[in-house]
């Protein structure tokens, strides 16, 4: 699905990577290989440690994801998202221009915004929970997009286990991208510690998830915050 918005072109999309780095309560693994439909197979791993952010130390058994992703069309500038569901819920009219066109990341028909949270509360192969001594992994295969076209996503551990001190705390932001170019080759995939401005963006984008919920008959997000 498209969305039709002002052309930013390749140039400014690397200027808004740029901007102060958030810090992490622990550390990120990402590994990524392009495959042959347009693509990306890749995997991100945290691995939870509260004094690394500065936090008091917190158990937590659960610790998942919540990610957003912006996808642009870099030969007509549009956005694009993989289905109606999640363009609908894309962040528009922004008048920060690198705040548009970001979503919940979410297979349509899904109830819960947690990657990987099939309907019924489990989780699916995608994803492998985490905690204080194993780290939560996500995996993902992006595909399909056309040529000339711009992923950007943005994955977000949190923790959800009801008996830890710090549950619904946001405990990092890892930024990664590809590009698909022109003759429809995929790049090598980028990452980085999300910036400021990711965790901003993130806020606006589950906002849009938790306003539609109640009519899309979706959970909403509980009051999340960022460890420490």
């Amino acid at each position: 699905m498209r969305s039709k918005l002002p052309l930013l072109g390749a140039t400014v999309l690397l200027a808004i990577g740029c901007g102060p780095a958030t810090v992490p309560c622990g550390s990120f693994t990402f590994t990524g290989t392009p495959h042959s439909d347009h693509g990306i197979t890749n995997t991100v791993s945290f691995s939870f440690d509260p004094a690394a952010c500065g936090a008091r130390a917190c158990n937590c058994n659960t610790i998942c994801y919540i990610q957003i992703v912006r996808i642009y069309d870099m030969q007509d500038g549009t956005y694009l998202q993989p289905h109606s569901e999640q363009t609908n819920r894309m962040v528009t009219g922004n008048p920060t221009p690198a705040f548009n066109g970001w979503a919940v990341d979410r297979l349509a028909g899904r109830t819960w915004g947690y990657y990987g949270r099939n309907n019924d509360g489990t989780f699916a192969s995608t994803l492998t929970t985490g905690g204080n001594t194993s780290p939560a992994i996500l995996r993902d295969r992006p595909s399909g997009w056309p040529e000339g076209s711009w992923f950007d996503a943005v994955s977000v551990p949190v923790c959800i286990d009801s008996d830890s001190g710090c549950v619904n705390r946001l405990l990092g932001y890892e930024y990664w991208l590809f590009v698909v170019g022109n003759d429809g080759t995929v790049g090598t995939p980028f990452s980085e510690i999300g910036r400021d401005w990711h965790a901003d963006v993130f806020d606006l984008a589950v906002n849009l998830w938790n306003t539609q919920a109640a009519s899309l008959g979706r959970n909403s997000f509980p009051a999340l915050s960022r460890l420490p």
